[in-house]
Formats: C-alpha cells, structure tokens, sequence
C-alpha cells in the first residue's frame, strides 16, 4: 500500500481510499469559530501525537510552522495526557480502526477538518499485474470497509 499510485510493465496499483486529517480542539479554543482550519492556522499551537506515523511526521513539520509536536509513543500515556490536558490532537477518518491509538480519546474536544490538499492522503493498493485476479477480492473488501470512513 502507498500514498501514490505506481503503474509501470510489471506492476499496477488500485485506489483504495483517502485518509483525512483533522485537528481535536479544547472548546475555548478561539480556532473553533472555523468549522475547518489550515495547517497555517496552527502555526505556533503546541499539539499531541502519537508515534511513530510515517509521513504525517515529515507533513507536521514541514506545514505548521513554529510548532510544537509532542510525540508520545505509548498509547496509555497518550490517552492519560489527553485526559488531563486541555491539548489539541490530530485524528484521521481512520483512527477508531486503531485498537491501541483510536480507543479512550477524549470527547471534550471540537473535531475541526483540514483543509490543505496533503492533509488528505490517497492510499493504493499496489500489486504484480499478473496476481491481478488473486488479490482483486482482497482489493474489493478493502475499498468496501474503507468506503465507509472515507471524507472525500
């Protein structure tokens, strides 16, 4: 699976779904007069994330600028911090499918979606075009669960 799609003689990829950013808010928030927000508008904001997340990493830093991200790698710490802090957070459409990440966030907080075009990441599945046939079930269950967190 990549966030690009590859097509080349040998190999061939299948859209899967987008997966899509969003950032929590504490309600007091003077961000959440906007019903979504730009990575700018975050600019200087002091975040909580989990970790590792792949790319989102590289995305975090090169587009909220003077900002400070708090990775926490363990995910019964994250959710004790979230509890007991008034701290935005990031989340995906995708993240209650996490058992360890998804599970015991916060409901005190305002869900405001992102704007920018790489805060909405196209996922393909990528495969040998001559297992076409063998994966394409696998592909289609995929695209079916997906379908249904999708935002865009």
């Amino acid at each position: 699976m990549l966030n690009f799609p590859i097509e080349d003689r040998d190999i061939t990829s299948t859209y899967l779904g987008t997966e899509s950013m969003s950032v929590n808010l504490p309600a007091e928030c003077n961000l959440n007069k906007n019903k979504e927000l730009s990575f700018k508008m975050l600019k200087g904001k002091t975040i909580l994330s989990p970790s590792p997340i792949g790319f989102w990493t590289k995305i975090y830093h090169d587009e909220i600028l003077d900002s400070k991200i708090i990775f926490q790698n363990e995910s019964s710490e994250y959710s004790e911090i979230l509890q007991y802090s008034v701290l935005p957070f990031f989340t995906t459409n995708l993240t209650s499918l996490d058992s360890q990440w998804g599970h015991n966030l916060p409901d005190n907080r305002r869900v405001r979606p992102l704007k920018n075009e790489v805060a909405h990441q196209k996922f393909y599945a990528c495969y040998l075009k001559q297992n076409k046939d063998r994966v394409q079930p696998l592909i289609e269950k995929l695209q079916d669960q997906w379908s249904k967190y999708d935002q865009k």
